[in-house]
C-alpha cells in the first residue's frame, strides 16, 4: 500500500516538476522575445512545441502558437505566420477561451498580419474582434486602445489617413490619460501619428511625434533598441522626403551602425536600411551608391535568409528600377523576373507585390518590343486585380489604361479606347470628377483622340484634366512638400505642354483657344516660387497669441481639406463632408490672415491673373506681351505606332496685348525642325558681329511689328528668350529696339498686382570682392579664376540721401546677406551663377526644376565645394553658395532694386531656365525691379555703365528709365551691344 502511494506521490511530483519545466522554458523563450531576439526565441518556442507538446494545455499551446506567429510576421514569414496563428487561435477556442486577453492578442495579430498582406476587409474583421473581446474586459483599458491603434493602421494602409488619424488621437490621449505614455505601444502609436502628419501636409508636427517615439524607446533601454532603430528610419524618410538629404543620409547611417551593434540582431532589420539608403541614392541620382546598396541586399539575403525573401525581392525590384534609369532593359528584365519568382513563392501569385512585379516586368517587355509578353502580363495583373479589389476600384482602372497604351502602340486604337473609356468611368464612380486619377484617365483619352486625328475632343480632354489639376493647386500647395510640390509641377507642366501644341494648331478655327493657353501658363509659371518658409518663421516670431493660433487652425484645416480631396465619393458621404463648404470656410480664414501677414498671400497661391485681368493692367503707352515655349509633340517608334512623345524641336507663342484691344493679338514665332540651341545661335552670331537682320526677323519682328508705335513693352519670358534682351536687336539701319521703345522684363504677370510697398529712409548694401576659398582649400569649379569685379563704390550713392554699407572680402558672406535690413538697394559685385556644380544645391533640396539651379557665389563658396567633394557637411545658411531657393526666402519687402553685377556664363539653351530663376527669386523675395547681367563685357565698362546708372538713379529713383538712358549714353562710347545691352531690367517700375 505503501509503496502504490509512494508511486502515485513521485508521478504527481514528477508531473508537476515537468509542467513547472514547460512553464519555466515558455518565460526563458519570452524573456528572448522581450529582448527582441527573435531568432533566438523563435528556437525557443519550436523546441518547446517539439518536445512537449502533447503534456502542454490547451492555453500553453495557444500562448506558444501565437509567440510563433508574431515571430515569424517579424521575420516575414507571413505564410509560417498565418499558419501558427491560426492554430493559436483554435487551441484558445477548444480549451473555452479560459483567457481572454491572450485570445485577444492571437486575434489581433491574425489582424497585423492580414492588413500587411494588404486583405483589408479580413484584419478589419480580426482586429474588430479583439476590439469586442477587449471591450468586455473590466479594468484596465490600455490594451483595448493599443488594439483600437491597430485598426488606425488598417485605414492607413487603406489611404483613410483623417479616420486613421482620429483614431490615433483617441488612442494617444487615452493612453496619455491612463499613465501609459512611456510604453513601446505608445511609442509605435506616435510613430503612426507622425507618418500621418507627415502625409496630410504637417511635417513639423509630424517630425515632432516621430521623435518622441524615437526619445521614448530610448527611455526603455536597450531591449527596445530595434525599435528605436525603426523610429529613426522613419525619421530619416521624414527627412528624405522633406529634401533634407544630409540628414537623412546621416540618420540611415546612424541608423545600421545601431542595428550592427544590437546582440543577436537579426538580419533582415540591417537589410532594411541598406535598401533605404539604396533607396536614398537612387532619388538623389548618384546611381553607383544606390546599386552599391541594393546588391549588398542581395548578397546579405542570398548569405543569411534565402533568395525567398521579400527583401531579396524588392532589391531585385530596385535594381530593375536603377537599370532603366540607366537605359538598360535587358538586365531590369531580369531583375524583374527574380522579383517576380520570390513573391511568387513567398505570398503565391495572387498578392499585390506579385501584380506590382508584374506590371514592371510588362513594362519593360514592352519597352523592349515584346507585345505579346507585355499583354499577357498586363491581363494577368487585371485578374489580380479583379479578385483582390473587384472592378470598381482605382488600381484596375490603372491596369486598363496600361493596357490601353500597349494597344495604342501598336495601333490598335479601337481596343484602346475601349480600356480608357472603361477607366474613366470607373475613376468617375469611385473618385469623382474633381478627382486628379480622373484627370490623369482623361488625358489618356486625349491621347487616343490625338492619336486618331480628333485635335477637337484631344483638346477638350487635355483641358479639362488640367482645369481639374489647376483647381488644386491653391488647396494643396500651401501645405505640400517641396518635393511633392516638384512632382505636381513636373506633372502639370507636361500636360499643358501637350495641350499647347495641341491648342496651337487649333487657333485658326478656335482663336479663342489663345485664352486658355494663356490662362494656364501663367497659372503654373512660377508655382514652385513660394514665401512659405517667410511666412512660418514670421509667425513663429510673432508675439501675437490670436494670429499664432489663428495660423495653426489653419494649417491643420488645410491639411484636413487635402486628405478630403484624396478621398473618393462615397467615402465623402459617409463621412458627411461637403467640399464647397470646407473650401469657403477655409478662404474666409485666408483672408483674414492676408490681412495681417505680410507675404501670406504669396504662399497660397492664389490667381488674380488671368487674360482678362492682365489687359485691364495694359498703360496707353505700353503692351504687355507673353512669350509661351511650345515644344513639338509627335508620334514615335514603329510606323503602326500612335505612341506620342515630346522631340527637340520648339516655336514660341507670342501673347500680345495692346492698348484700346479688346481681345489679345497672338503671333507664332519660329520655323519647323528648329531647336532652342538653333534659335539661340543666331542671337549669339549677330552679337558677334554676324547678320542682324537674320535675328531679328526670326525671333523679335513678328512682336515688332505690334508694338512699334508704343514707347514701352512689360515682356514675360519663356525658354530662351530668358537669357535674351530684345533692346539689342537692330530693326533698321543704325537704329535698335531701344530706339522705339524699351524692353522690360515680367518675371510673372503676378508681379503687375503688387502693390506700393513702403520705404524707409534709403539704404544701400553693396557686396563685393567676395574671399571664395580659405588659405587651405581648394577652388574645384575654378572660381577663383573668373575676372575680378571692378566694384563699385559708396560714392555712387549720395553720402548725404543714403544710408550705405559696404562688404568686402570676407565680410562678403551669406550672414551679412541675410542679416542686411529694409535694404532699398542691394547691389552684388560679385558672380551670379547659373549651373549647379557638382549637383551640390541638388542634395540639399528636392526642388529639382532648372529654375532652383542658379544663385550667387559668395565667401566661402569654393571651401564649401571642396568640403562637399570630401564628404564633409557644411552650414547651408553661410556656405557661400546663395541658391535661388535661399534667396526667395529673404525679405525683400522694402527694395527697390537688386543689381548682380556679374554672371559666370551667358545663359544658353540648357541655363536659360536657371537665370529666369534667379531674377523670379528676388521679386518672389518682395524686391520690385531686379537687374541681373546677361550679356558679359569688359568689367571696367561695366563699371563705367553701373556708376552712371546709379548717378540717374539717384536723380530719378526710376529705374527702368534710368538704365535706358545710361545705356544710350554708354552705346555712343562703345556701340558693342555685349557692352551697352549687358544688362536688362525685370520688375514693375
Amino acid at each position: 500500500m505503501k509503496s502504490t502511494f509512494a508511486c502515485i506521490f513521485y508521478m504527481l511530483l514528477a508531473s508537476f516538476c515537468y509542467a513547472q519545466n514547460v512553464s519555466g522554458l515558455i518565460a526563458q523563450a519570452e524573456r528572448n522575445l522581450e529582448k527582441n531576439h527573435w531568432e533566438q526565441a523563435t528556437d525557443n518556442f519550436k523546441k518547446i512545441i517539439e518536445n512537449y507538446e502533447d503534456d502542454m494545455t490547451y492555453h500553453q499551446r495557444a500562448k506558444v502558437y501565437n509567440h510563433l506567429g508574431y515571430l515569424h510576421y517579424s521575420l516575414l514569414d507571413p505564410f509560417e505566420a498565418e499558419r501558427y496563428l491560426n492554430l493559436s487561435i483554435l487551441y484558445h477556442e477548444e480549451a473555452g477561451i479560459p483567457n481572454q486577453r491572450d485570445y485577444a492578442k492571437a486575434l489581433l495579430n491574425m489582424g497585423v498580419l492580414y492588413l500587411d498582406q494588404v486583405e483589408f476587409d479580413l484584419a478589419r474583421q480580426y482586429i474588430q474582434k479583439s476590439l469586442d473581446i477587449l471591450n468586455q474586459i473590466p479594468g484596465d483599458r490600455s490594451q483595448y486602445w493599443i488594439a483600437r491603434s491597430k485598426l488606425g493602421f488598417v485605414y492607413e494602409e487603406a489611404g483613410s489617413y483623417t479616420l486613421a488619424l482620429s483614431i490615433y488621437d483617441e488612442s494617444y490621449n487615452q493612453l496619455v490619460a491612463s499613465g501609459n505614455d512611456l510604453s513601446p505601444d505608445f511609442a509605435e502609436i506616435c510613430m503612426h501619428k507622425g507618418r500621418i502628419l507627415i502625409f496630410t501636409g504637417d511635417p513639423e508636427e509630424g517630425e515632432k511625434f516621430i521623435s518622441l517615439s524615437t526619445t521614448i524607446y530610448e527611455s526603455l533601454g536597450p531591449n527596445y533598441a530595434v525599435q528605436r532603430a525603426e523610429s529613426m528610419e522613419h525619421l530619416a524618410i521624414f527627412y528624405e522626403r522633406m529634401g533634407r538629404f544630409d540628414e537623412a543620409e546621416e540618420t540611415l547611417l546612424t541608423v545600421l551602425k545601431l542595428k550592427r551593434t544590437i546582440p543577436d540582431e537579426a538580419d533582415i532589420l540591417i537589410i532594411e536600411t541598406l535598401n533605404d539608403l539604396g533607396i536614398l541614392y537612387h532619388q538623389l541620382g548618384q546611381f553607383a551608391k544606390a546599386k552599391e546598396m541594393f546588391n549588398e541586399v542581395v548578397e546579405e539575403c542570398e548569405e543569411n535568409v534565402g533568395t525567398d525573401h521579400p527583401f531579396y525581392a524588392t532589391a531585385k525590384n530596385n535594381l530593375g528600377a536603377l537599370a532603366i534609369a540607366e537605359g538598360n532593359f535587358v538586365d531590369a528584365r531580369d531583375m524583374f523576373n527574380a522579383a517576380l519568382a520570390t513573391y511568387k513563392t513567398r505570398f503565391g501569385d495572387s498578392h499585390p507585390y506579385y501584380a506590382n512585379a508584374l506590371n514592371n516586368l510588362a513594362r519593360v517587355e514592352r519597352k523592349l518590343g515584346n507585345t505579346y509578353l507585355a499583354e499577357k502580363y498586363y491581363r494577368e495583373v487585371l485578374q489580380i486585380d479583379e479578385r483582390i479589389y473587384g472592378k470598381d476600384h482605382p488600381d484596375y482602372a490603372t491596369t486598363l489604361i496600361n493596357l490601353g497604351i500597349l494597344c495604342s502602340a501598336n495601333n490598335r486604337e479601337d481596343e484602346a479606347a475601349k480600356y480608357y473609356e472603361e477607366a474613366v468611368k470607373i475613376r468617375a464612380k469611385v473618385l469623382g470628377v474633381k478627382h486628379p486619377a480622373y484627370g490623369s484617365a482623361l488625358e489618356y483619352m486625349g491621347m487616343h483622340a490625338l492619336a486618331v486625328g480628333d485635335y477637337v475632343n484631344a483638346e477638350k480632354n487635355f483641358r479639362e484634366s488640367i482645369e481639374i489639376q489647376i483647381d488644386r493647386i491653391h488647396t494643396l500647395f500651401p501645405i505640400m512638400s517641396e518635393a511633392d510640390r516638384q512632382s505636381f509641377y513636373d506633372g502639370i507642366t507636361t500636360s499643358i505642354d501637350r495641350y499647347n501644341f495641341i491648342a496651337i494648331s487649333l487657333l485658326d478655327q478656335k482663336p479663342e483657344l489663345i485664352k486658355n493657353i494663356y490662362d494656364f501658363h501663367v497659372k503654373t509659371k512660377s508655382i514652385l516660387f513660394s514665401t512659405s518658409d517667410k511666412v512660418l518663421e514670421k509667425v513663429q516670431d510673432s508675439e501675437d497669441y490670436e494670429l499664432k493660433e489663428m495660423f495653426r487652425q489653419w494649417q491643420s484645416d488645410k491639411r484636413l481639406l487635402a486628405s478630403y480631396f484624396q478621398m473618393g465619393i462615397h467615402e465623402l458621404e459617409e463621412l458627411n463632408i461637403n467640399l464647397r463648404y470646407e473650401e469657403e470656410r477655409i478662404e474666409r480664414l485666408e483672408d483674414n490672415l492676408i490681412s495681417r501677414i505680410d507675404n501670406f498671400e504669396g504662399s497660397l497661391q492664389r490667381f488674380r491673373e488671368n487674360w482678362k485681368s492682365v489687359h485691364e493692367k495694359v498703360r496707353p503707352d505700353e503692351a504687355i506681351v507673353e512669350l509661351i515655349k511650345i515644344r513639338e509633340f509627335e508620334s514615335i517608334g514603329e510606323s503602326q505606332s500612335t505612341l506620342f512623345s515630346f522631340t527637340n524641336f520648339t516655336k514660341y507663342l507670342a501673347v500680345i496685348f495692346l492698348p484700346n484691344k479688346s481681345e489679345p493679338a497672338y503671333e507664332i514665332i519660329g520655323e519647323k525642325s528648329r531647336t532652342d540651341s538653333q534659335y539661340l545661335a543666331d542671337y549669339i552670331s549677330y552679337l558677334d558681329g554676324g547678320d542682324g537682320k537674320q535675328a531679328f526677323d526670326l525671333l523679335w519682328e513678328p512682336i515688332h511689328q505690334w508694338v512699334k508705335e508704343l514707347d514701352y513693352v512689360r515682356l514675360g519670358s519663356d525658354g530662351i528668350y530668358q537669357g535674351i534682351n530684345p533692346n539689342v536687336f537692330k530693326t533698321s539701319g543704325k537704329n535698335y529696339v531701344i530706339d522705339e521703345y524699351f524692353v522690360t522684363n515680367l518675371s510673372s504677370p503676378h508681379d503687375l498686382f503688387r502693390a506700393n510697398a513702403s520705404t524707409y529712409s534709403p539704404r544701400a548694401y553693396i557686396f563685393s570682392n567676395p574671399e571664395y576659398a580659405g588659405s587651405e582649400s581648394g577652388d574645384p569649379a575654378d572660381i577663383g579664376k573668373l575676372e575680378r569685379p571692378s566694384a563699385i563704390g559708396e560714392g555712387s550713392f549720395s553720402s548725404t540721401e543714403w544710408s550705405v554699407r559696404s562688404y568686402n572680402g570676407s565680410d562678403a558672406n551669406e550672414l551679412r546677406v541675410r542679416s542686411a535690413f529694409n535694404p532699398t538697394v542691394l547691389h552684388f559685385d560679385t558672380y551670379g551663377f547659373l549651373d549647379d556644380q557638382f549637383k551640390y544645391i541638388r542634395a540639399r533640396s528636392p526642388l529639382t526644376s532648372h529654375v532652383f539651379q542658379s544663385g550667387i557665389y559668395l565667401t566661402g563658396a569654393s571651401e564649401s565645394y571642396s568640403r562637399y567633394l570630401e564628404g564633409i557637411r557644411t552650414i547651408s545658411e553661410n556656405d557661400g553658395i546663395l541658391s535661388t531657393h535661399e534667396i526667395m526666402n529673404l525679405d525683400l519687402t522694402k527694395t527697390s532694386l537688386v543689381v548682380v553685377a556679374n554672371i559666370v556664363e551667358q545663359p544658353n539653351a540648357e541655363t536659360a531656365d536657371a537665370f529666369f530663376g534667379l531674377q523670379r527669386a528676388f521679386m518672389v523675395a518682395g524686391a520690385r525691379n531686379a537687374m541681373v547681367r546677361v550679356l558679359k563685357s569688359d568689367q571696367d565698362i561695366s563699371k563705367e555703365l553701373l556708376t552712371l546708372f546709379y548717378k540717374k538713379y539717384n536723380e530719378t529713383k526710376k529705374v527702368g528709365s534710368s538704365l535706358k538712358q545710361t545705356q544710350l549714353e554708354i552705346r555712343a562710347k562703345y556701340p558693342d551691344p555685349r557692352v551697352w545691352g549687358g544688362y536688362m531690367i525685370t520688375g514693375v517700375d
